[in-house]
């Protein structure tokens, strides 16, 4: 009856009040299901005695879903919630922690002139394949997800990152390590590191009070402790051994910790009801992903030229491989205690706001600590405060994405900022190498990269500002936007955003 369906969906718009305040995108919809309410009351007092219209069942049905998809998240260090973390801590233990030895490579094939026709730039390049070969094609890993399931698509990549990095031990010349320590490892990483970015944000809320950005800092923190059992670990091995040993012992430790962390993941895809697809034209085309592309684009620009560059500088200093692999692993350090720290920071005051902080602070220590440095004990203390600054976007990139795209449609999402983040990686260590003076090793041969990195990161927090501006102005124009469809494709007035940018109103986003 007309009566008794309005009272059904004014209770459930009753009692999930309290619930849509832990979630800006649950507050709009509940709060623009209740207009609708109120715009169809003088409908329902003029219809007949017959059932919910067809719209409104939708829409009522609408309103269950996602009250309940957001009652349900667990919201606890608890159970498969809490294995998930762990899993996928090691997931990036094994594949950002372990990259970031590649400075060690590069320096060996630079220094002990493993390729005399190669340029500098040229094998710097290995890097950056490695770092963005596999998450350059995130639409389509995201879409082999949909699939064949997270953890099938884990194991192709475990298999092909142990391949990759194997078969490099075995190369003689440099375009079979771009195929194999470049690209096969890149791939292998992409595959085993974009699913697991999936899973915490499933079993924790975002939001004041939730624990997503504190559980994705601990996960990201794994690349941190990577970082450090890597750098420190293949050091003696490359010396004492050769680097071929150091890439045969490298990939067999990834190997066997990445399928131990694969039976610790479970995703809650059949809660969630995720949307697998490789192009969504209303997603691509905002605003918003717009610019937060731009802001992955400088951040990953400063960030892998800083971390593949720094462990050179030491020598440009005089100082030897030792010293150089340390002040390497104190960036590592750094990660570890920085991480989780931003994602507990990021709870309280809002994910953009913390990584507009750590931007401007990574260009502040960058200016400040790097250009001038000439000694040990500055380069550590830099590399410890950049350490725990310089990757705030692997934690906070998942919870911005929600906050532009929604839930359902995160993987989409996701997937538009590896292309920005995989391109840009690419590029980035060849433009460190280049931006290096040639000539003897002096304190000034990386001035230029550092004011590179500097106003890399610069750039970074204008552009959230930029988007800060935007979500605000676009959430406070969603208010009277039926589905998420209509919230999505608003258009928000380029001089309401800029004056949000302008106007600080001390919201949380």
């Amino acid at each position: 009856m007309p009566g008794e369906g309005k009272n059904i969906k004014e209770k459930i718009v009753r009692d999930s009040t309290s619930q849509a305040g832990s979630d800006s995108s649950l507050g709009a919809d509940v709060i623009s299901y209740n207009l609708i309410n109120q715009n169809n009351q003088n409908e329902e007092q003029d219809s007949t005695n017959e059932d919910l219209t067809s719209i409104e069942e939708a829409e009522l049905e609408r309103v269950r879903t996602i009250i309940a998809l957001s009652e349900d998240i667990p919201d606890k260090f608890t159970g498969w919630g809490l294995l998930s973390v762990i899993g996928c801590f090691f997931f990036n233990f094994n594949t950002w922690g372990s990259n970031s030895a590649f400075a060690l490579y590069l320096q060996a094939y630079i220094n002990n002139d493993l390729f005399p026709t190669a340029s500098k730039t040229g094998i710097a390049a290995i890097g950056g394949f490695a770092f963005g070969s596999g998450v350059i094609f995130g639409p389509l890993i995201n879409y082999f997800v949909g699939i064949l399931g997270i953890k099938t698509v884990a194991i192709i990549g475990i298999v092909v990152q142990l391949a990759g990095v194997l078969l490099a031990s075995f190369s003689t010349k440099l375009w079979q390590l771009y195929c194999t320590q470049g690209i096969m490892q890149g791939i292998g990483m992409g595959l085993v590191a974009i699913p697991s970015v999936i899973i915490v944000p499933q079993w924790f809320k975002g939001g004041p009070g939730g624990k997503r950005n504190y559980a994705v800092g601990i996960m990201c923190a794994g690349s941190g402790l990577g970082g450090i059992i890597y750098n420190i670990g293949m050091e003696p091995i490359l010396r004492q051994h050769s680097w071929r040993w150091a890439l045969r012992t490298q990939a067999i430790m990834c190997a066997v910790l990445n399928l131990m962390a694969v039976f610790l993941i479970r995703s809650r895809n059949k809660e969630v009801k995720p949307i697998y697809k490789i192009y969504d034209k209303t997603v691509y085309s905002i605003f918003g992903s717009q610019i937060m592309m731009l802001w992955e684009m400088f951040t990953i620009l400063g960030y892998v030229t800083l971390m593949y560059n720094l462990g050179d500088f030491m020598r440009s200093l005089g100082y030897g491989n030792t010293e150089a692999s340390v002040v390497s692993t104190m960036v590592a350090v750094g990660i570890i205690y920085g991480r989780p720290t931003i994602g507990k920071i990021a709870d309280y005051i809002g994910p953009i706001q913390a990584t507009i902080i750590a931007s401007w602070l990574v260009s502040l220590f960058d200016f400040a600590m790097w250009i001038p440095c000439r000694n040990y004990a500055t380069a550590i203390v830099f590399a410890m405060f950049e350490g725990s600054l310089m990757g705030t976007i692997w934690l906070t990139m998942p919870t911005i994405n929600g906050a532009i795209i929604g839930l359902q449609k995160f993987g989409i999402g996701m997937s538009l900022s590896w292309i920005a983040v995989g391109a840009t990686g690419i590029v980035s260590p060849v433009i460190g190498i280049a931006l290096k003076a040639d000539g003897p090793a002096s304190p000034t041969q990386y001035r230029h990269p550092a004011i590179f990195v500097g106003f890399s990161y610069f750039a970074a927090g204008l552009c959230l500002c930029i988007l800060r501006g935007w979500i605000i102005a676009r959430n406070r124009l969603a208010k009277n936007c039926k589905t998420e469809s209509e919230r999505l494709q608003l258009k928000v007035p380029i001089r309401t955003a800029v004056m949000e940018m302008l106007h600080f109103t001390g919201e949380k986003v």
